[in-house]
C-alpha cells in the first residue's frame, strides 16, 4: 500500500478535530487521531497499525490540550449601586476577565481535573496496548491465550448472536452493520470479514486497502466455513 504523507493543511485539520475529541469526548490521543481522519477524504487516510506510527501526533495532541484555556460562562459582573457616582474605568494592561476570582479558580480546577482524567485514561490504554492486556480480558480464553481479533461487517440481529456464541472462545469478535462501518475509522484487527451479500460498493472500497480484509462470498455457511478453516491460520 502506498504510504500517505499529509500536507501541512491536512495535518492541521486532523489535529484540530483530534484535540477536540481528546479534550471533550473522552477519546485516548491515539484513538482521537484515527477517528479525526474522517476530516479528510478516505483516500487520504493513513493506516495507524500501532501507537508508534502516530507517536508525533499523539504528543502534539497532548501538548495542545494543555493550552486550552477555560472561559467561564454565565458569570455576571458585580453590579454598582445606583447611588454611587460612576467613575471612568481604569485602563490596565492585564487581560479582561468577567467574573470573580473564585469563578476563575473553579474553572481552572475543572480544566485541570478534566485533563488529568484524559491523561490517566490515555496512559491506561497505552499500557494495555504495550502489554497486550485488554481491560476486560475479553480477548482471552480460559487458558490465558490471546485470541485473534476479527471484525465482521454486514451481519444483523440473530446472525450476530449466533456467530458470537459459536466462536466467542476462538476469536475476539466485533460486529458492525454497514452504516456504522462506513462512518467508523476501522479499529485494529487481525482480519476484517466483509459479507459480500450485505455490504455496498463504497464500503468494500473503504476496506479493500487493508491487506487482511476478506470478502465472504455467501451467507452464514460461508462465514462459518472461513472461521472454522481459514481462520485457523490466525491461531498459528
Amino acid at each position: 500500500m502506498t504510504k500517505i504523507r499529509w500536507t501541512t493543511e491536512e495535518r492541521e485539520a486532523v489535529l484540530a478535530v483530534a484535540v477536540d475529541l481528546f479534550v471533550r469526548d473522552d477519546y485516548s490521543a491515539f484513538d482521537a487521531v484515527k477517528q479525526a481522519q474522517n476530516a479528510l477524504p478516505f483516500s487520504r487516510h493513513r493506516n495507524f497499525a500501532s501507537h508508534s506510527a502516530a507517536n508525533d501526533l499523539v504528543k502534539e495532541i497532548k501538548a495542545r490540550a494543555y493550552k486550552v484555556v477555560p472561559i467561564p460562562r454565565d458569570v455576571c459582573p458585580p453590579t454598582t449601586p445606583s447611588s454611587m457616582p460612576s467613575e471612568p474605568p481604569i485602563k490596565d494592561s492585564a487581560p479582561e476577565f468577567v467574573g470573580t476570582i473564585d469563578d476563575l479558580v473553579q474553572a481552572i480546577a475543572k480544566r485541570i481535573a478534566a485533563t488529568l482524567k484524559h491523561e490517566i485514561a490515555a496512559a491506561v490504554k497505552e499500557l494495555e496496548h504495550e502489554f497486550h492486556v485488554p481491560k476486560h480480558n475479553g480477548a482471552y480464553a480460559a487458558t490465558g491465550v490471546k485470541l485473534p481479533r476479527v471484525i465482521v461487517i454486514g451481519l444483523l440481529g440473530d446472525q450476530v448472536h449466533a456467530i458470537n456464541n459459536e466462536f466467542k472462545d476462538t476469536y475476539d469478535l466485533k460486529f458492525y452493520d454497514t452504516d456504522r462501518a462506513m462512518g467508523l475509522s476501522p479499529p485494529d484487527a487481525d482480519a476484517y470479514l466483509l459479507m459480500k451479500n450485505f455490504i455496498n460498493h463504497p464500503l468494500y472500497h473503504k476496506y479493500q486497502g487493508f491487506p487482511n480484509h476478506v470478502l465472504i462470498d455467501g451467507g452464514m455457511t460461508a462465514l462459518r466455513t472461513w472461521l472454522y478453516m481459514k481462520g485457523k491460520e490466525l491461531l498459528a
